[in-house]
């Protein structure tokens, strides 16, 4: 048997070696730049000799790039990911579960917009199945109004997802009686990759069925953006809003 101090440090082959890994390559997210091993060190709390081990991996693989100052910088491969990911995000497909999801969970129509120059178009919608519904077609072309969509456009496209969720559900917008005297909406807005702005996701029905005071489809829609944008490549914050 040898003694215990010539013993070979085990191999990590457990799920904590993944989650190394990937704190590690967290770290390089938020501001651009390099990455000194103290920077490291704080934003994962591995020692530094453990985490020179990992970036000798990363560097022959090229997901990492160490400068001449000492610093790490994200390298080819991290970009060939990303670029893979954008490619795999299609936006009716990805948000058409959301959108079904609403109109079936609240039994109003559901539809998510995006902008085109000075008007909003409807690039996907759902309807519940009742008799009383606000009707829409998929590439609907609408006005920049006062309405529930027009008005998350307004507050949050030049905004990030971060705002959205520090607002919490008061970052939902409402209307009723615009464009239509019968119709009432409310909206919140989607983000994508770099926590870009996509567009709003929207639910409407008829006034006299349709709320827009309802706390619990306002949570509702605010979860469900929040949801949508994280899957379409946008970075929460890890509590969320409220």
């Amino acid at each position: 048997m040898k003694p215990a101090d010539k013993e070979a440090e085990p191999v990590d082959r457990s799920v904590a070696a993944v989650d190394r890994t990937l704190a590690l390559l967290e770290a390089f997210l938020g501001k651009p730049g390099g990455r000194s091993l103290s920077e490291l060190e704080e934003r994962t709390g591995l020692f530094k000799s453990v985490i020179l081990r990992y970036m000798l991996s990363f560097e022959a693989r090229g997901f990492v790039h160490k400068e001449p100052g000492g610093a790490y910088r994200l390298g080819v491969k991290a970009a060939q990911l990303g670029r893979a990911f954008e490619s795999s995000v299609e936006l009716v497909s990805t948000l058409r579960p959301f959108v079904e999801r609403l109109s079936e969970r609240t039994g109003s129509s559901a539809s998510v917009y995006v902008r085109d120059d000075d008007c909003r178009v409807c690039l996907l919608r759902a309807e519940p199945e009742r008799d009383v519904r606000v009707s829409i077609r998929a590439g609907t072309r609408r006005p920049m109004d006062k309405s529930a969509s027009s008005l998350a456009f307004r507050r949050f496209e030049r905004e990030t997802v971060q705002a959205f969720e520090a607002a919490g559900v008061a970052g939902v917008a409402s209307s009723a009686g615009v464009g239509d005297p019968l119709l009432a909406s409310m909206a919140a807005p989607l983000f994508g990759i770099d926590d870009a702005f996509v567009g709003v996701l929207t639910l409407s029905g008829v006034i006299g069925h349709f709320n827009v005071d309802d706390k619990r489809v306002r949570s509702l829609l605010f979860e469900e953006a929040l949801a949508a944008s994280a899957l379409l490549g946008a970075t929460l914050t890890e509590h969320g809003g409220n």
